[in-house]
């Protein structure tokens, strides 16, 4: 129905990326690198990250970013409210500027329960959560810094959230 926007899959693609706090900082253009998301959109969208307290990222020498908060403890709402706010969520589903509780469209009742169960859906989906989908280019890049690889479906049929 409101797909996650296109940004808010690089954030969850990036931060699979990132050891969890405490551990070593990575480079965002190594990130960059092996996920394919242009550097400098990466490093403005790290830069939004670190200021909602997602992710923590140090200068210098051993520079480089790490999550803020242990990723079973990171949910698809944390995200998409740090890069795309919660203002879709008052907008009417038809488009219509005068659609309110007051003044209903006809789509009114069945947004309002859509929405419910779809932050319901993405409070309970952790960054933790989504290690399980298949991901080439952040296996690749855990695999050549020494992470632990993630664990993936195979052929995932589940109802897992999906970002792209």
């Amino acid at each position: 129905m409101l797909p996650l926007s296109q940004t808010t899959g690089y954030a969850v693609r990036a931060l699979r990326c990132l050891q969890e706090p405490g551990g070593h900082p990575v480079l965002v253009e190594e990130v960059a690198e092996y996920t394919g998301i242009p550097r400098s959109y990466l490093s403005k969208l790290i830069h939004k990250l670190a200021k909602k307290g997602l992710v923590v990222a140090r200068r210098g020498h051993h520079g480089g970013v790490v999550l803020a908060r242990p990723s079973t403890e990171i949910t698809l709402e944390d995200l998409s409210d740090a890069i795309d706010g919660s203002a879709w969520r008052n907008r009417c589903l038809m488009g219509l500027l005068g659609c309110s509780d007051h003044t209903p469209c006809v789509l009114h009742e069945f947004w309002h329960t859509t929405l419910d169960q779809i932050m319901a859906r993405l409070r309970s989906v952790t960054l933790a959560d989504l290690a399980q989908n298949h991901d080439p280019g952040v296996e690749s890049f855990r695999a050549t810094h020494g992470l632990v690889n993630e664990p993936h479906a195979a052929a995932c049929e589940c109802e897992h959230a999906s970002v792209h």
